[in-house]
């Protein structure tokens, strides 16, 4: 066990009442900060909009919550959840203590809400068994999820969290008497489309999936008619080909259950976790193999692939034919890479995701006189087909992982073949995504700006500041940092002006009409202070190349006044500026390799102001450790140059007080 209950209660009475306690902090470098600079407008931004964003929250949670933590209105469980999926984790980059506070209070409100107990029947408002989700995808599970993992980068001593994690990882390593048969070891699968809690389940209705596009009966059913529910006889037949075509295969979307198994090792260290995501992601690897290089989407019960379809590879649950297709496919090949990477070290699991972006990129089209480059986002009877932009998201997450020159080169081909809008999913055009209607040609729209940031938006929807990032790290775009902080200013006033002149009464409120407006936009904050891509929103880990944790409040992120940015990321550094805005108070801080302190820092290069001169690289200390302490007296800066040795730790989501293995 990395940390556990005894040495985390050893410290959590100091840590509530704000003192250091003995021996709390390792021995570490420590470096001390001497220039005087102006600070830079990134670094004010920085620190407003944090401001503006605490200021916000309790007017959303008057307007939305009663008294508890529990909604008006209501909705699916994942979307109840996803109303403050990322408060948490605000909380960790050094917003108020009430954002930590709101976040436990509602994540328990809502579990309790949506929870099925035993006097209770399982209906539309008790989603959940034993807190977790009875019976359901992994793309919506994986949603639902994100505010659960975060809550631990807030505080990973919660003893009821750390249960949780244990007793929801357990119900996919066959560990529960009440919950069997989510996970076949012999054939590492996951048997179902629709697993949780009550174990597997294979008789979900077949009517949104199909109508919407979501799962393909061919080669079985070869040309369903649009009608085919009016007749009750050709409904159970269809139904019935379903459940046995469909809802019985391990599908790609289930590669986000690793980020359940290996949050339940960031919590404990167990190496059981560890072997399962590593297990699971081989066995998927293998399949790719096997498939000639191709991802297949539809895996029987006894691992065979196309066991259902003829031998047929494509035409799954959420698949090549699914109407979101790659987006649903990749946003697991993302998570789950990342996290047998995380949990291992071996660079090999980035393949995963890898290959797969290869195989869009060997298939691509040009068009003929813009020479916009389009890939295949479906496969179908006739081959690849919906030819859209590529996405950048993938790339993005690929290249910060692995900080391989020939993952820039594809970043790079990408660039010079991405023209002009409209990107893969914006506009009409990109949100048909119905196989008969979404096979029209592309027509090239306005020429593209890699460097512009759209205002609106939060989650990864064409996560369009990929782009705007990249081009910062690639020299091309100095002014990223305040043009994406700006933008995250200009969204979080539109939602609060849309909060004070909605006139809904509160009985006519649901949960979709909810969420769109929470107030707290974290996806700049995680580019520019973490040197990170935004979080995969369907379930994926904080990626983050390093995090700060607050030495005088013992507490995770970054001290009152302190701004943060990561300049430069290469493979073997890290380039960071820390700026100190007060010019009463020193702060004092710790800077740690990696968000879960998986790499290890080297040495670390930094400015020094002697006699009112700067001199960039004025000295050189020895860190080798995954932690690099500083301190910045009033109104000072400090640019660290940092050498850093990546994914060599063993990750924890332990704070640096609470000791590692």
């Amino acid at each position: 066990m990395v940390f556990g209950f005894i040495a985390v209660f050893m410290v959590i009475s100091s840590a509530v009442t704000g003192e250091t306690p003995v021996s709390a902090l390792p021995d570490m470098t420590t470096v001390t900060a001497s220039v005087r600079e102006t600070p830079p407008a990134w670094a004010v931004m920085e620190r407003h909009l944090m401001k503006t964003m605490e200021a916000a929250v309790p007017v959303y949670v008057d307007r939305f919550t009663l008294p508890g933590g529990t909604l008006y209105g209501g909705g699916p469980w994942d979307d109840l959840y996803e109303m403050f999926y990322n408060w948490a984790l605000f909380y960790s980059m050094g917003a108020g203590e009430t954002l930590l506070t709101h976040a436990v209070d509602e994540y328990n409100a809502l579990t309790r809400h949506c929870t099925v107990y035993a006097d209770s029947a399982a209906d539309y408002h008790h989603q959940l068994y034993r807190e977790f989700p009875r019976h359901d995808d992994w793309f919506h599970i994986s949603e639902g999820i994100m505010l659960f993992y975060d809550l631990a980068l807030g505080d990973p001593t919660i003893p009821e969290n750390i249960d949780r994690a244990r007793r929801f990882a357990g119900f996919y390593m066959n560990e529960d008497p009440e919950c069997t048969g989510n996970f076949d070891p012999i054939h590492k699968l996951i048997p179902a489309i629709n697993s949780g809690s009550q174990g597997p389940v294979g008789d979900f209705g077949a009517s949104y999936m199909l109508n919407f596009g979501h799962a393909s009966l061919y080669p079985v059913v070869k040309d369903l008619e649009t009608d085919w529910e009016k007749n009750p006889q050709r409904r159970e037949e269809i139904n019935k080909r379903y459940d046995e075509i469909v809802n019985w295969c391990d599908v790609p979307v289930n590669l986000a259950a690793t980020g359940l198994v290996t949050n339940a090792y960031l919590y404990t260290g167990d190496e059981k976790y560890k072997k399962w995501v590593l297990d699971y992601v081989d066995a998927w690897m293998k399949r790719i193999e096997e498939n000639n290089g191709i991802l297949p989407d539809n895996i029987g019960r006894t691992g065979k692939i196309g066991e259902y379809r003829e031998g047929q590879w494509w035409g799954g649950f959420f698949g090549w034919t699914g109407r979101y297709s790659v987006h649903m496919i990749y946003s697991s090949l993302c998570v789950a890479s990342e996290c047998a990477y995380l949990v291992s070290g071996d660079p090999k699991y980035l393949n995963l995701l890898r290959s797969q972006v290869d195989v869009l990129l060997e298939n691509a089209r040009y068009t003929k006189k813009e020479k916009q480059m389009l890939v295949p986002y479906k496969y179908g009877p006739d081959g690849w087909f919906s030819y859209r932009p590529p996405r950048i998201y993938d790339l993005a997450h690929l290249w910060h992982n692995s900080m391989d020159p020939e993952d820039w080169k594809r970043i790079e081909k990408v660039m010079a073949g991405h023209r002009y809008y409209p990107l893969a999913y914006s506009g009409t055009w990109g949100q048909n995504m119905l196989n008969a209607l979404d096979t029209g040609s592309y027509i090239p729209e306005k020429p593209f700006d890699w460097t512009y940031i759209p205002i609106e938006g939060d989650r990864n929807i064409d996560f369009p500041t990929e782009y705007a990032r990249l081009m910062y790290y690639a020299g091309k775009n100095p002014d990223w940092p305040e043009k994406i902080l700006a933008a995250d200013f200009c969204e979080t006033a539109r939602r609060m002006d849309f909060m004070r002149n909605d006139t809904r009464d509160i009985s006519d409120i649901n949960a979709d009409d909810l969420y769109p407006n929470n107030p707290v936009i974290t996806k700049g904050l995680t580019q520019v202070m973490f040197g990170a891509p935004q979080t995969i929103y369907n379930g994926g880990l904080l990626q983050a190349r390093v995090r700060y944790f607050d030495t005088s409040r013992m507490r995770p992120g970054l001290p009152e006044d302190v701004a943060a940015l990561v300049e430069e990321l290469g493979s073997e550094r890290t380039v960071v500026k820390l700026i100190n805005l007060s010019v009463v108070h020193t702060r004092r801080l710790i800077i740690q390799a990696g968000a879960f302190g998986e790499h290890e820092f080297t040495t670390a290069d930094f400015d020094t102001d002697e006699k009112g001169v700067s001199s960039t690289g004025g000295k050189t200390v020895t860190v080798n450790s995954r932690y690099l302490a500083v301190e910045l007296p009033p109104a000072t800066s400090v640019r660290l140059d940092i050498g850093t040795r990546r994914f060599v730790n063993k990750p924890s989501y332990a704070f640096p007080w609470h000791g590692k293995n």
